[in-house]
Parts: structure tokens; sequence; C-alpha cells
């Protein structure tokens, strides 16, 4: 599969896999598809999982060195469904996929040997990982045919209160004693008046 380096960013594992023709293109394309996972917004659990779910093919049967790349394509999906705390994809259980040769990351050997996770060091693998992937905080992200579902829930509920609230103001005032007719007079008034009126 030829596809522009310059061009192109894996979304996938697969796309990782299909795109790498040799040891060093590989690895050019997982660092892409790091900074996909980091940049491109992947903060959910579900996502990740798309991710990574797919089965990439296996590079050994494709280039010198390809039985280390299947190996760190195992090794890396297997570490980050672990630090998200996600199930493994099934495809990562494969025995096939671990370097035929020890591997390092690195010229300090000693301490890899030490540190390197036990998904990387069970493949014949010495590195340490880069942490991609950090879940949203806060409420997930939802659609908008969900966001309009809860507006009118929402609108609705608001509705039955208000139809309760004046049901019960109309309750309230047929209960209520009739106010007195304004031509009324009161008597002990009147008696005042008529009074006065005696006086002078």
């Amino acid at each position: 599969m030829n596809i522009s380096d310059s061009l192109y960013l894996p979304k996938t594992l697969v796309d990782v896999a299909d795109s790498s023709e040799t040891l060093e293109q590989f690895g050019y394309h997982l660092r892409d598809w790091q900074h996909e996972i980091q940049r491109g917004d992947v903060r959910s659990r579900p996502e990740l999982a798309r991710r990574i779910e797919g089965t990439p093919r296996q590079l050994k049967e494709y280039f010198e060195g390809g039985d280390t790349a299947d190996a760190t394509l195992a090794a890396y999906a297997e570490w980050i469904a672990d630090q998200a705390a996600m199930p493994r994809p099934d495809w990562v259980s494969d025995p096939e996929r671990v370097s035929v040769d020890p591997w390092f990351g690195s010229p300090i050997r000693a301490w890899l040997l030490a540190n390197t996770p036990a998904s990387f060091r069970h493949r014949n693998l010495f590195t340490i990982p880069e942490p991609v992937f950090r879940p949203r905080r806060g409420r997930p992200a939802v659609s908008e045919e969900q966001k309009k579902r809860k507006a009118r829930e929402r609108q609705k509920a608001y509705r039955k209160r208000v139809s309760a609230l004046l049901a019960e103001a109309r309750k309230t005032d047929q209960g209520r004693p009739a106010p007195a007719s304004p031509q009324s007079k009161s008597p002990d008034l009147e008696a005042g008046s008529l009074s006065r009126h005696v006086v002078e």
C-alpha cells in the first residue's frame, strides 16, 4: 500500500500496518498514530477501542524485522487498553506476535530490562511506551439527537409543572369568598354621618 508519508496520518493500528513496507516506515507511522491519538481529540474509551480493535496484518510476511513490528503493535494495543482500564483486543493474544530477537529502545539496556512494562517485555521488546491516551474529564460527549431528546423531555416536564400550578391557582380562587359590592356602606359609617348631621 503506497501512501505518501507527508500526507497520510493513520487513525488505527490496522492503518499503521497497512501503510508500512519497511521497519523504518513502520516506526514513522506508529509515531504518527500516537500523535493522532494525542491531538485528534480521542478522549473516550469507545473511541480508543475503535482505534485498536481491528486485527492488523502480520508484517513479518512483508519485510525484514516485521516480527518486531507485529510484536510492537500487539504490545502497544495491550498496554494502552490496560492503561485505559478497558478490555484488550482479542488479536493481541496471538502467540506469534513476538519479536524473534530482543529489541531495545535505547542503549541503557539494564534499566530497560528492569522497567519495561510486561506487555512489551514478554514479547521480547524493551522500551518505555509513551502514554498517549487521557480520558476526558466531566460528562461524556452526547450526540445532537440525544441533546434534542433531553430538551424535549425538559420542555414537557416544564409544561406539566405550569399546568399543575394553574390548576392549583384556579382551585384556590373557587374557594375564596366574593368581594363586597363597592355601593354598599357600613351601618356604623351611616350612623356616624347621621350623628354629625344632627349636631350641625
